[in-house]
């Protein structure tokens, strides 16, 4: 009997499937702190240079307060320079510089000094990398390096852990993950430099993307092909729930030493998987560990209250999806880009990974711009994303797939542009604009991660989901940078992400529709998209590669 027929009789979502999706989903959580923890940890806080112990007396300032000289000092280069102390004194006390308030008169013929020194505003962010390792003027670029640093971990997690999870199995990798994110976690919260903090931010990147690939994988691989959509949306709903959690741990808690140690520490009480977490039944059946796999059966029919028959354990693994065609040529990520109609599905599909990648991260990142209380808008772009899966889940099958990728896309770009223009007195207004768009992003990415899987044909599916994995992850690499773009023009960054949406969202109605069809086996019946169309499809595709990652 084959696997998937078996599940249904054991019970497709029972008892068994219930507990462990829920603990396995707790993991979402944890994979959220550790992915936008950089949001409270690299805040980049005010400042102005710090003027140091000086002799000039405050009574001979005659003309001029000592707080005015002090201001005037300080204003001079916008926190990165400021006018020579000892030469504004000669001039103020000869009675050649006057200030009074805002107010200058006199000599301006004044040399500058470069900063060597800072005070930080802690108003509203405690202490951050910025302030701790001084990540300001000539230093600023280390901050949005480290950002996009951590996204080149994460192409290597996403990488490493996919194909080890293939070799050695889902719950070693889910281990190793966990591990690997403690270590890089508590080392980083120590980190005396940014040399240090580096290596181990990107090694968090590689451990928390590689965690969440393998117990999203393992989420879809638990129950029935018809609960995986909802399995694999599950996952990503708790993850919202810890992008919500991580800016109320962060409004309290207020240093980032604290905060990564915060987020790190709970990973040993997952330690306990190490006993109740089961290895996957379809990766012991695929590598023919049938004893195995059929232990793990038997014990989900005994908490499922099923009776199992001999006859239903024969022949598990008879019926393994083959990746090949029945002329035996073998494919590889070279036939995605022929013959032309293929390569501009793949051209189409890549394009809204790196987009949606972008403009989900960029909206994630950026919060801390948009004005109001960055704790909140925050939280409130966590929040929004519960109710974008939710009506994913509800009408992607009524709808089908690409008026409803094209429709979250188009109205999320708009409403970044829209954002991106309201004046920055009118913080509700900005903010809203940039939720809404937050919204129609999380939604797209989510229906893109569902479409590519069901747009490839089996022959070279894997491949395809790789390179929209790995554009994805480009995207999110640039997403820090092009919010550096503010300081070009204020507007420019939201303007950008908007375009981008648009753009991604007219080219997506150019996708063949996937809803109720088969899935195509070959690249002759993605091209052609004459399947015809099914009742509800049993197996609604849901990849196992990390979509957020789907969406972490």
């Amino acid at each position: 009997m084959h696997f998937d027929d078996l599940l249904l009789i054991l019970g497709g979502f029972g008892r068994y499937q219930k507990i462990r999706l829920f603990l396995i989903c707790l993991v979402g959580i944890l994979c959220a702190f550790h992915a936008m923890n950089m949001v409270f940890v690299g805040a980049k806080p005010g400042y102005q240079c710090r003027i140091g112990q000086t002799n000039l007396s405050r009574k001979e300032f005659a003309n001029t307060t000592f707080e005015d000289w002090e201001r005037f000092l300080r204003n001079s280069g916008k926190g990165c320079s400021i006018y020579s102390p000892s030469q504004t004194y000669d001039l103020i006390v000869n009675g050649n510089l006057t200030i009074d308030g805002s107010k200058v008169t006199g000599d301006s013929s004044l040399s500058t000094e470069s900063c060597t020194d800072w005070e930080y505003s802690q108003d509203v962010y405690g202490p951050t990398i910025v302030s701790e390792f001084d990540l300001v003027c000539s230093q600023a670029w280390l901050r949005s390096t480290a950002k996009t640093l951590y996204f080149f971990g994460r192409v290597i997690g996403s990488v490493v852990f996919g194909q080890l999870s293939d070799i050695f199995g889902r719950k070693p990798m889910f281990l190793s993950g966990l591990l690997s994110l403690l270590v890089a976690g508590c080392v980083a919260s120590a980190a005396p430099s940014m040399a240090v903090f580096i290596p181990f931010y990107i090694l968090q990147g590689a451990a928390q993307t590689g965690l969440y690939l393998v117990a999203f994988t393992m989420c879809t691989e638990l129950v029935a092909p018809q609960y995986r959509v909802m399995a694999g949306f599950m996952i990503q709903g708790f993850y919202s729930i810890g992008y919500m959690a991580l800016s109320l741990m962060s409004y309290y808690i207020r240093h980032w030493r604290y905060i990564e140690l915060v987020i790190t520490l709970p990973v040993v009480l997952f330690s306990v998987y190490l006993c109740i977490l089961p290895e996957s039944i379809r990766w012991l059946l695929s590598k023919n560990k049938i004893e195995d796999a059929t232990t793990i059966i038997k014990n989900v029919a005994r908490v499922n209250n099923v009776e199992l028959t001999d006859t239903m354990l024969e022949n598990l693994n008879d019926e393994k999806e083959q990746a090949e065609v029945a002329d035996g040529r073998k494919y590889t990520f070279i036939d995605l880009f022929r013959p032309l109609p293929m390569l501009a599905i793949s051209i189409n599909v890549w394009f809204n990974w790196f987009v949606n990648a972008m403009v989900y991260y960029g909206l994630s990142l950026g919060t801390g711009n948009l004005g109001g209380d960055p704790y909140i808008n925050f939280c409130i772009a966590g929040a929004v994303e519960i109710p974008a899966y939710v009506l994913c889940v509800l009408f992607l099958n009524k709808l089908g797939r690409r008026w409803p990728l094209c429709g979250t896309m188009v109205v999320g770009g708009l409403s970044c542009i829209v954002s991106g223009f309201v004046p920055s007195d009118l913080v509700a207004v900005k903010v809203t604009f940039a939720m809404i768009g937050k919204f129609g992003i999380t939604a797209s990415y989510a229906i893109i991660y569902l479409m590519t899987a069901e747009v490839f044909p089996t022959v070279v599916r894997n491949a395809g989901m790789g390179v929209s994995s790995m554009t994805a992850k480009i995207g999110g690499m640039l997403a820090p940078i092009i919010l550096e773009l503010r300081l070009v023009w204020i507007p420019l960054p939201l303007v950008l992400f908007g375009i981008l949406s648009v753009l991604a969202g007219a080219l997506a109605l150019i996708l063949p529709e996937t809803a109720g069809k088969p899935l195509p086996q070959t690249i002759e019946e993605t091209i052609s998209n004459k399947s015809k169309k099914v009742g509800k499809e049993k197996g609604d595709a849901m990849p196992t590669d990390d979509g957020k990652n789907a969406i972490c």
